[in-house]
Parts: structure tokens; C-alpha cells; sequence
């Protein structure tokens, strides 16, 4: 800790607290004396605020904050009053000597000025004077860290004027170079490794004596030499850090002697006393100068007027806007500041704030364009240096993760949230302002920004994300939703959830905006299709409307308005009715005009049902106008030309399919609705795995094809009920661009029937029976088992063959169902 916290520059600390650190601690076994040092009774908390502090401090690259340029300040600040309170302790004299000082980084309490010892870390506001510059009072170039320095540099100020400008506010001495003490001694010059008046003292025995000398001479001033170091940072063998203390190095060859100076013996005989000496108070002004002309323009500019690189720099040093006006002494001569017209100010709303950040880092625009410390802090944030994710707006995943309260790498990272905040970013804005701003507002404020993309000359990083939730170039240009939209937020998979987060969705955009208000909602469907031909929708949006018995003809002479469907309430469309309307952007309460109370007076009757109630089991009876020929030779699964499969199994699962498939509720197709494989199309293939069995077919009868079946009940409140699958369908059979008629296995037939609901009263008892005993047979057989329903009249029941006789044999259940079927519904007949 003691070689590498205090004497190898770490970053975390500033320069004075390393130096101040090294001549007050380092004393080899010493500085474990001292900072486990006895508490004070005056300060009963001291040493275990020391001690508390080194653990804290004990691995400082893991600490290093990047994108301030004030990193440290607070915990330099805590460090630097333990060690003071220590000091006072073990070390003699050193209090009184401090007194009138200037202390490390500021002034002391004496000096009077603002700003306190160490750099404060607040930021300035409006409404309070400035407490920025109390940072840098007193506080030399040198002593700046690497980044401080950029930035200020960046700003228009160089050492000399630095040095100038901020000492000229105290009088304040910065270095002991020229003072001459013990009759042979003189203080070189700050930053040199050579005298150029005597030599430099080269042994430990010399310089511990010329440290006397010097605390005879200026008792107080710079704390004495310790136990000697061994660094590649500071002047090599005797020397001071300026304005902190004595120091011998043993090390020959340094890399750094910038805020050091080195001790250098004279002979005084030769020289006729001390040599001549530089000024040890702050230098006077060149040609005349005053105070304000060391001032550099960019410190008093606006920061509207600053550059791109000049406002990223302010941002660094840790000021505000606010505070970076505020801070413009009027010794200065400073220009009165607005508020800059292209910045939102801090109170304005989220999204205004957020759309600011948008254009500031421009997706669209070349990498290259962009400031050297916002590419820094983006690629914090995980983009590429080189510009290739920024090319084809390929946004890192890091985007995705939470601002705060979670650890990293489910949250962000220290140093990526202290990027983030570089850049502008703060909690509400990075998620999006979902929690700031209204739902509605978010979702057409999405769909503005991926309406001009074609498929094709999407970036390629948008494409991809797309892609990861379903999109294809076909569902693009036709505008028709992906299967996984009908999936909750909290349902899907990471990749989905990171994509859809990255693409601008949120949980409330994602699930429709449930929870906005009806006339919010109502506005932004009038919104979003006013000033619309009926030749800028896409496909979907066209079908949609169509289903609400819309069309290009009424809409190019009326609109929206014109939709025949808006004088029926809700509940008088179908179930794909609403499925179009909630696509369109509709809800009930919207859909009605925000009047739920419409069409409930107590006029209204409701006509009686003959079936049943409302979660019955539905009997069906579809009549197909198609000659029973076409299915007559597959009714029990025999192989033709034109029909490979029975016609009960084709039946059974081509119904399920258009109920629990979630096919598009109005589309053509050329060649018949089928996926990439070439198989029947289904976009909710594990709905309909769970739903398919609640289609059963009781008997098909010849006089045309006949065929009687069931949809049985839901079975849970999520389910559809029986009686809404049979309006859906008996709509379905209305459209040919519906998906039972662009069925590729059954749509032929499906253009050809009708349907009516058989009420199952109408059985007689005994038939009942049989039906249900029908049902309870069916359900033990398989096709494993089926076979056992064989019997032949010459040798009776015929036995199921092994696993190696039923090679290329097609007998299975459908064909011994389908028997057992048709004897049922003959008897129904007679």
C-alpha cells in the first residue's frame, strides 16, 4: 500500500497527496506507526477513519474514475484530515507550523479564501454563487491531473498563465527555488534534475543535514527528510517537492521532475556569498498585463459558443452549465450568458431531453465527426474504436443493461455509468424516459423512427435485431406483425428482451400501452392514419381495415371515418374483428369513442340461446357443396392421387389450425398459406399443439360432405371459448383471404361449406349415450394401439403385429375411428 498508493502515482489520488503522502508516511515500519496511530482524545474517530480509509483505497486502479476529471477529491479530501490529525499527533511542532500555510490542494482555514483544503466535489446551481473555482485556487499547473490538464488546455490555458492567474488571487508562493539557507545550500530550480549554480547533494548523510539547515532557516515551511525512497517519479538524490517537504531518491535515472527541485551546495567563498535568487512570490506581469488578460478567451465564452471539444472539456472538469456561467469572475470581464437555445434545459421533459441526446450523438452520422472524449466514453459503453458498430447501427447490449441498482455485468459498470454520464445520459434517459413520460407518446415516437426503413436498405445492425424478434423482408413490407409480439414482456427469452430494449421498445410499448387513458389513445389512432391515402399503408394495415368492412373507395372519400364498423359497439365485432381493430391501435374504450356507457340502456333484450350457456361445448354442422366422390375413398385413409391422408384427420387439425394458429386474419396467398418449409402455415405452433384436440369430428355423411363436430370447451380463462371459436370460424368462412380458406390442405373445401351450430339437445337420449361412449373409446387408442380395433370375419380380432411386421403398413387410428364414426352418425340418420 505505502509504495503503491502514495509514491507510484496512483490515480485515484491527485499529485499533492502523493507528495505530501511520501514526506509525511513514508519512513519504512514508521508509516504503519503512523497510521495506526493512537486516536487523539479531541478526535475519538480519527484512526479508525485512517484505517477505515486504507482498506478503502488498497487496490486504487480498480477505483479510477475516468470521465471526471475531479476522481478522488472527496476521498483525498477524508485521507488528507486523518493524516493531519495524525500528525499533530506524532509529529512535534507540525501544527503551528502549519498555520498561515497554504494547505494541499487550496488554502487553509487562515488563508481565508473559498474553496476549503482539497478540490470540492459539488456542482454549482443557478441559484447559488460558485463553488467551482475554489478548486484550482492556489493550486499549481503541475499538481493538475493528466485529464485536468487536457481539459483546461483544451480550454485555452497553458502552465505559465495558470500559474499566473491562480496565484495572483493569494499572493501565494510556489516553490522554495533561489531561498539560501546554512551559508552553503540553495534551492535549484522547479522541474530541473541539475544546479545550475554548485552541485547537487548526492549522499543521505548530506541531505538529512541540509534539511536541518533549512528548518532552522524557514522553521515550518516544507516537512524534514525521511527514510530515503526508491522511484522512478521525482528528481533523483536530494530534493524537495515543492511546497510539501524533503525527500532523498535513490534512484539515478526518473522519469518525472515536474513539481520538484533539487537541493544543489555551493562554495560560498567562490561566489562571494549566496547566489543571486529568482523571486520566490508570484511572478510579475509581463509588458504591462493585468490580471484579467491572463484569462484565455474560451474561459469567458459562453458555453453555447464553445466548441464541440471545448463543452466536452467543461463537462470533464465537473461543471455544469449553470455552473460553468456562474463561475465567470467578473474581474474577468465576462459576457452575460442565456441558457444555450439548442440544450434542453435540466427541468425540460424526458423525451425533449432524450431527442437532444439523439441528435447530439447522431447514429446517422460519420463516427469520425464525433469529439475524441465522446468516442472515449462510448467506447466505454462497448462500441468499437475503429467506428464499425456506429456504421451499421449496431448498438451494444450494454444499452440494454439497468442504469443503477443492479451490480455489474447485469448492471452497468462504475466506469460505464460514469461514461454514460459523460455523454449526458441520466437515470430516466437511459431507460428510455418510461417511467417520465406517456406511454402512447413513446410508441409513436418509435414508430416515426423505423417507418422511413426499407427492409434492404436497413442498417444492418437494426435489421439484425429485428430479425432476432421475428421480422422477415416479407412481414416488413407488408407490415404484419411477428408471431412473438403476442408474447408478453416478462415471457421473453433474453436475446428477444436485449433487441427489443436496444430497438426503443419498453415493457409498456411492447404490450400496447395498455394502461393509457382512452382519449390519449383515441388521439393517436387519429393521429397516426390522418393525412393517409390508401396507398401508403402497408398490406397489413389494408387488411385490417377491410376486416372492418373498410375500403380504398370509402377511404379516399372519408377516411378513418368512414369505416362502416365504428357504429357497432365492441362487442358486436368478432374475435378477429378486435384482433384487427387492437392492431390498428384501437381498445374497447377507444374503438366506442371513449363512451363504454353506449348501448347499455335497459332496452336493450338479449336473445335466449337454444344451446346452451355461454362456456358450453359447441356442436357443428358443416355442409360442404363438393361432391362426397372427392373424399369418399379417404374417408378411412387410403391412399389416392388427390387426397394422401384420411379426410378426418385433414379436417380436424386444417380447423385447428384457423382457430389457434394465430394466422393473419386477412391475407392472400399466391401458392397457399405455408412457412419456409413448404408446410402449412402456422405462426403459434405450440398454441396449437395445445389446442388442437378441442376439434373433434363426430360423423361425416354423404348428400354433398356433411360433416358433424365438436369444439369443446375451454378450459381455462385464457382459452377461447367454444362459442367465440365458432363465430370465428363462421367469419372465416366469409372471406376467402381468411386463414381456413387459404388453407392449403383443406381451402378448396373451405370456399365451398357453411356452417350451423347443432344444439346437442337434439339427440335423444340413447344417442347420447352412444356419442359419449364413442368419445371415451376414442380416447384409449393411438396409432400404437389402434390395431386392436381390427377384426376379420374369418379369423376374428386380428392381433397387432411386432415392431418389425408393421413395416410400410398405413391401418392406424383415424381409419378405426373413422368406422366407429360413420356407424354413429348412420344411426343418427335412420
Amino acid at each position: 500500500l505505502k509504495r503503491k498508493l502514495w509514491l507510484r502515482g496512483a490515480p485515484l489520488l491527485p499529485a499533492t497527496l502523493r507528495a505530501r503522502g511520501s514526506s509525511l508516511l513514508l519512513a519504512g515500519p514508521a508509516m504503519m506507526r503512523l497510521w495506526r496511530a493512537p486516536v487523539p482524545p479531541s478526535s475519538p474517530t480519527a484512526g479508525a477513519s485512517m484505517i477505515a480509509m486504507a482498506d478503502s483505497l488498497a487496490d486504487p486502479p480498480q477505483h479510477q474514475q475516468k470521465w471526471h476529471a475531479r476522481a478522488g477529491r472527496a476521498a483525498a479530501k477524508v485521507v488528507v484530515a486523518c493524516l493531519c490529525a495524525a500528525a499533530v499527533v506524532l509529529v512535534p511542532g507540525v501544527l503551528p507550523a502549519l498555520k498561515g500555510q497554504r494547505a494541499v490542494d487550496g488554502h487553509s482555514e487562515e488563508d481565508g479564501a473559498g474553496g476549503g483544503g482539497v478540490r470540492q466535489l459539488q456542482e454549482a446551481t443557478a441559484e447559488e454563487s460558485c463553488s467551482e473555482n475554489g478548486r484550482w485556487q492556489g493550486l499549481p499547473w503541475v499538481y493538475l491531473t493528466y485529464a485536468e490538464r487536457n481539459a483546461w488546455g483544451e480550454l485555452g490555458w497553458s502552465e505559465q498563465w495558470w500559474d499566473i492567474a491562480w496565484d495572483a488571487n493569494s499572493g501565494a508562493v510556489r516553490t522554495a527555488t533561489g531561498r539560501c539557507f546554512g551559508g552553503t545550500y540553495v534551492i535549484g530550480e522547479s522541474g530541473m534534475d541539475s544546479c545550475l549554480v554548485g552541485e547537487i547533494v548526492q549522499t543521505y548523510d548530506e541531505c538529512m543535514n541540509a534539511s536541518a539547515r533549512y528548518q532552522e532557516a524557514y522553521p515550518g515551511d516544507l516537512f524534514p527528510l525521511n527514510s530515503p525512497v526508491d522511484d522512478l517519479q521525482g528528481t533523483p538524490a536530494c530534493h524537495i517537492q515543492d511546497r510539501v517537504g524533503w525527500q532523498f531518491n535513490l534512484a539515478q535515472i526518473t522519469g518525472r521532475n515536474q513539481g520538484y527541485s533539487p537541493v544543489c551546495k555551493f562554495n560560498a567563498t567562490e561566489i562571494g556569498g549566496c547566489p543571486a535568487t529568482t523571486t520566490t512570490t508570484g511572478a510579475p506581469l509581463p509588458n504591462g498585463l493585468n490580471f484579467a488578460d491572463t484569462i484565455p478567451e474560451p474561459v469567458i465564452t459562453c458555453y453555447g459558443d464553445l466548441t464541440r471539444d471545448q463543452q466536452d472539456s467543461v463537462h470533464l472538469l465537473g461543471y455544469s452549465i449553470e455552473a460553468w456561467h456562474a463561475c465567470m469572475d467578473p474581474a474577468w470581464n465576462p459576457p452575460a450568458c442565456p441558457w444555450p437555445d439548442s440544450v434542453p434545459t435540466t427541468d425540460a421533459p424526458c423525451l425533449e431531453r432524450l431527442d437532444y441526446l439523439e441528435g447530439k450523438y447522431n447514429l446517422t452520422e460519420p463516427w469520425n465527426e464525433l469529439t475524441f472524449r465522446a468516442k472515449e466514453a462510448l467506447v466505454d459503453l462497448g462500441w468499437d474504436p475503429d467506428g464499425a458498430m456506429w456504421s451499421i447501427i449496431d448498438i451494444p447490449e450494454t444499452y440494454a443493461k439497468p442504469f443503477e441498482g443492479q451490480p455489474p455485468p447485469t448492471g452497468l459498470s462504475k466506469n460505464e455509468r460514469e461514461a454514460a454520464e459523460f455523454l449526458g445520459y441520466t437515470v430516466d434517459t437511459w431507460h428510455g424516459c418510461e417511467a417520465e413520460s406517456e406511454c402512447i407518446d413513446r410508441l409513436a415516437r418509435f414508430e416515426r423512427k423505423l417507418a422511413p426503413y426499407s427492409w434492404d436498405a436497413m442498417p444492418e445492425g437494426i435489421r439484425s435485431r429485428l430479425e432476432t424478434l421475428g421480422w422477415t423482408a416479407e412481414f416488413w413490407f407488408e407490415g404484419e406483425l411477428p408471431a412473438l409480439y403476442r408474447t408478453e414482456w416478462d415471457d421473453l427469452k433474453f436475446p428477444e428482451r436485449v433487441s427489443a430494449t436496444l430497438l426503443g421498445y419498453t415493457k409498456d410499448t411492447w404490450e400496447g400501452c395498455v394502461m393509457s387513458a382512452c382519449l390519449v389513445r383515441y388521439n393517436y389512432v387519429l393521429n397516426k392514419y390522418s393525412g393517409k391515402t390508401w396507398g401508403d399503408m402497408k398490406l397489413a394495415q389494408q387488411n385490417a381495415w377491410t376486416q372492418l368492412e373498410h375500403s380504398e373507395v370509402l377511404w379516399n372519400s372519408g377516411g378513418m371515418m368512414r369505416t362502416r364498423m365504428f357504429s357497432m359497439r365492441w362487442a358486436e365485432l368478432t374475435p378477429a374483428q378486435q384482433r384487427q381493430a387492437i392492431f390498428l391501435g384501437f381498445n374497447e374504450a377507444s374503438w366506442q369513442g371513449c363512451n363504454l356507457e353506449w348501448g347499455t340502456g335497459s332496452n336493450e333484450t338479449e336473445a335466449p340461446s337454444d344451446f346452451g350457456g355461454a362456456y358450453r361445448t359447441v356442436r357443428v354442422k358443416m355442409i360442404i357443396e363438393s361432391p362426397f366422390s372427392e373424399i369418399s375413398g379417404n374417408i378411412y385413409g387410403q391412399k389416392v392421387s388427390t387426397m394422401p391422408t384420411s379426410f378426418i384427420e385433414v379436417f380436424e387439425r386444417s380447423i385447428a389450425r384457423a382457430l389457434f394458429c394465430g394466422n393473419p386474419d386477412y391475407k392472400n396467398y399466391t401458392a397457399g398459406a405455408v412457412d419456409e418449409n413448404g408446410d402449412p402455415l402456422c405462426k403459434l405452433p405450440d398454441q396449437f399443439e395445445k389446442q388442437r384436440r378441442r376439434v373433434r369430428v363426430v360423423s361425416v355423411l354423404e348428400g354433398s360432405i356433411i360433416v358433424d363436430f365438436i369444439i369443446v370447451t375451454n378450459q381455462t380463462a385464457h382459452e377461447h371459448t367454444a362459442v367465440e371459436l365458432f363465430e370465428a370460424l363462421l367469419a372465416q368462412l366469409e372471406s376467402f383471404a381468411s386463414p381456413i380458406c387459404q388453407d392449403v390442405e383443406f381451402g378448396k373445401f373451405a370456399r365451398l361449406a357453411k356452417i350451423e351450430e347443432m344444439p346437442l339437445s337434439k339427440l335423444d337420449p340413447e344417442e347420447r349415450v352412444r356419442a359419449m361412449a364413442f368419445e371415451a373409446m376414442r380416447g384409449q387408442y393411438t396409432d400404437l394401439n389402434a390395431c386392436e380395433l381390427l377384426t376379420d370375419a374369418r379369423g376374428g380380432k386380428v392381433n397387432c403385429p411386432t415392431a418389425a411386421g408393421i413395416r410400410g403398413q398405413v391401418p392406424g387410428v383415424a381409419l378405426a375411428l373413422a368406422a366407429a364414426a360413420s356407424a354413429i352418425g348412420f344411426a343418427q340418420q335412420r
